[in-house]
């Protein structure tokens, strides 16, 4: 844990004093970062602040303490959206993490053609264990800002695509395929066409584990979507997802 986000409902009335009661959190606190009454951790509120957290109180059953805001973050640029298939609950586990982490935006999940329906009776679309699995990346990355998860397990992928062109400005738009194109040479099409790059966000369309079928993948390219690498090999899906937020961390590309 690099960063303690602190939860509303740990706060004490309406103060900036935090109890945790979380025996896991507990152990973690004591035992492996070996703080004590009158240490400091570093500690944020979601979509609010970084700071510190003063431990001003500990025992094996809670630790309380109080909160101080430093500075407010600004969320990630160019802002990133997920258009995810169904796939394997592990792997949906190791992508919400892996969101939080980064500081994905928005992640929406959808049935495909090939999605597997008998993965929606796993517990992974539950709420909390969602919200588990984003915090936990949250809290390893240091970031505050927590991702929009969206089930839409009932409409057609043209029509979750028509909802997402009319809430966001999405001018690169990729569909993951280790035959298309690399995403610098894309970005430097548009530089090469002095492209606007001060208020734009990216769509990326991630399949299952099987990929789009042939009329998925023109459904996308309809709607603008480029074919990009990441990477030469076969990948697994959650390896895909982290490749290409790798590559977005290169700022020569903005």
């Amino acid at each position: 844990m690099n960063l303690l986000i602190c939860k509303e409902e740990w706060r004490i009335a309406n103060s900036n004093r935090f109890r945790i009661t979380d025996p896991i959190k507990i152990k973690h606190i004591s035992e492996i970062l070996k703080k004590r009454i009158g240490d400091r951790i570093k500690a944020g509120i979601v979509n609010q602040s970084l700071g510190q957290w003063l431990i001003e109180e500990s025992n094996s059953h809670e630790i309380v303490g109080t909160y101080k805001p430093i500075l407010k973050p600004k969320r990630r640029f160019p802002e990133v959206r997920i258009l995810l298939a169904v796939n394997r609950p592990p792997t949906v586990r190791k992508i919400l993490e892996l969101s939080g982490t980064w500081g994905v935006s928005e992640i929406r999940f959808f049935l495909s053609k090939n999605s597997r329906k008998d993965y929606l009776t796993s517990p992974v679309w539950k709420s909390e264990e969602m919200e588990k699995e984003l915090w936990e990346g949250m809290e390893q990355g240091t970031n505050i800002f927590l991702p929009k998860v969206h089930l839409d397990f009932q409409n057609r992928p043209e029509t979750i695509l028509l909802e997402t062109e009319k809430n966001g400005n999405f001018p690169f738009r990729f569909l993951l395929d280790r035959k298309g194109k690399s995403i610098v040479r894309i970005f430097e099409n548009r530089k090469n066409k002095n492209f606007e790059y001060s208020n734009f966000g990216i769509l990326a369309a991630i399949g299952p584990e099987s990929g789009f079928v042939k009329k998925e993948v023109e459904l996308f390219q309809k709607y603008g979507f480029e074919n990009v690498t990441v990477s030469s090999r076969v990948l697994r899906t959650e390896t895909a997802v982290a490749f290409l937020l790798s590559r977005l961390e290169e700022v020569s590309l903005f």
